[in-house]
């Protein structure tokens, strides 16, 4: 998640700045008094979802905080297996920045990340079709811990721009069901012209970065008829509806 372009996997990842102290913990995660009360915060959480529990101890070699975190709030690396967060996150704030983290640490997994193989506008697509199901994680896991009196996720989320108008609409849909809950947060990502161009322009722009350096011929490649039904799956297991617009 990021605050201005948008950091997804090996796509767009930023490094930190080289100024930034960078303070580190691998599995079991427990030498950074920060990140430990992070992770116990969301206990219940990795207690009833044990892919997200199973995505962190044995897909992230390091959870790192770094001070400070320029242009982004967190970050995963996949050379690596770093997942990085910022340091000056407010609790309920770090803990959607993890999950949302950790929820693109399972795409890149399973294999949903887009290839250069991709036109550069399905290449965008697909950028696109993560973060809304990141997203959707993490409002999935804040509405979790706001039903057990935990809300403080759920408030960051609902209260951050990037993501208030999402939160909004899952729970417009919450009624009617999680996977109907889900489905609408899916949509509203798509919703917001600012933030579909902020990530078009920021995906395009690396993809034509990594075009010219590898000195490769325009692609061709389109998504899999599949690509939306294997990324949408909510942390139980569960699947759910989701597809790109038309426009």
């Amino acid at each position: 998640m990021r605050s201005l372009m948008p950091i997804l996997l090996a796509l767009c990842v930023l490094a930190a700045p080289a100024r930034a102290e960078t303070k580190c913990a691998a599995p079991p995660f427990d030498t950074l008094p920060a990140l430990t009360q992070s992770l116990s915060d969301l206990s219940l959480v990795f207690n009833a979802f044990a892919a997200l529990r199973d995505t962190l101890n044995t897909e992230v070699s390091q959870v790192c905080i770094v001070d400070p975190m320029i242009g982004a709030r967190g970050y995963f690396e996949p050379d690596t297996g770093r997942l990085m967060l910022a340091a000056d996150l407010p609790p309920g704030l770090g803990q959607a920045v993890l999950v949302h983290e950790l929820r693109h640490v399972q795409q890149f997994s399973l294999g949903t990340c887009p290839t250069p193989a991709l036109t550069m506008q399905d290449y965008a697509q697909a950028v696109f079709a993560m973060e809304a199901d990141a997203s959707v994680t993490s409002l999935v896991v804040a509405d979790y811990l706001r039903e057990r009196g935990k809300p403080a996720m759920w408030q960051a989320l609902a209260e951050w721009p990037m993501q208030a108008d999402i939160a909004a609409a899952y729970d417009a849909a919450r009624a009617q069901g999680v996977e109907a809950a889900a489905a609408a947060a899916f949509a509203a990502w798509y919703d917001n012209e600012d933030r579909r161009r902020s990530y078009y322009a920021s995906t395009c722009l690396d993809y034509l970065d990594r075009e010219e350096r590898s000195h490769r011929l325009p692609a061709q490649g389109a998504l899999s008829e599949g690509f939306y039904s294997q990324l949408c799956v909510l942390p139980d297991g569960r699947a759910y509806s989701c597809m790109a617009p038309d426009d």
